[in-house]
């Protein structure tokens, strides 16, 4: 690791940052910029002329945010627990609804959300909402088709998922994701052993 470099909050000039990546001597940039502060740095940086590949979270290559970078976002690489092109049956009627609904592509908010409501009605169906025990074991149960494939809760309630590794493309007009590996199978989050729960 060249190191790291901390941005402030609402940041929106990256000169300074994107000289020290860099005089660094990186061979890859990891960053986490969700929002305005990631569609900022990602224009800047493709500016700049440095030519080192970028690497990061869905968070800072969704849906929404793909549209407002543009160009500068092709061929990022990036990992989510989602994809529009997840291929399960769930995830298919999911991305089809949202975009006959919206005319767009959902973005990985909108499959959380997706996914949580299809948990609540699946937790409903099994327990009265008043039992609180049965209604939180009916919730652990996560006995739903998600979107994302595969799901189960850990001894921790965190996901237990598949995390795929995506790449910014275009797709006519529009910018997006498609699926070119899976980065972690059945993944648990590195504290569950951890937590006493």
């Amino acid at each position: 690791m060249a190191g790291e470099i901390y941005t402030k909050l609402g940041q929106t000039d990256y000169a300074a940052e994107i000289a020290q990546i860099r005089a660094s001597g990186a061979d890859s940039v990891f960053f986490f910029l969700p929002g305005g502060m990631g569609i900022s740095f990602l224009k800047q940086y493709a500016d700049s002329g440095v030519d080192l590949p970028v690497v990061g979270p869905a968070f800072s290559f969704d849906q929404g945010i793909l549209q407002a970078v543009g160009d500068a976002a092709l061929g990022v690489v990036n990992t989510s627990q989602w994809s529009k092109d997840i291929d399960n049956a769930a995830n298919a009627a999911f991305v089809e609804s949202f975009q006959a609904k919206y005319d767009r592509l959902p973005s990985l908010y909108a499959s959380q959300g997706f996914d949580t409501g299809l948990l609540l009605v699946s937790a409903m169906e099994k327990a009265d909402v008043t039992d609180q025990e049965a209604f939180r074991a009916a919730l652990k149960a996560a006995d739903f088709a998600s979107t994302r494939g595969d799901f189960a809760f850990g001894s921790n309630n965190h996901p237990i998922q598949d995390i795929y590794v995506r790449e910014v493309i275009k797709e006519g007009d529009v910018y997006t994701n498609k699926i070119i590996g899976v980065g972690l199978e059945d993944h648990a989050d590195a504290y569950a052993a951890e937590c006493s729960m």
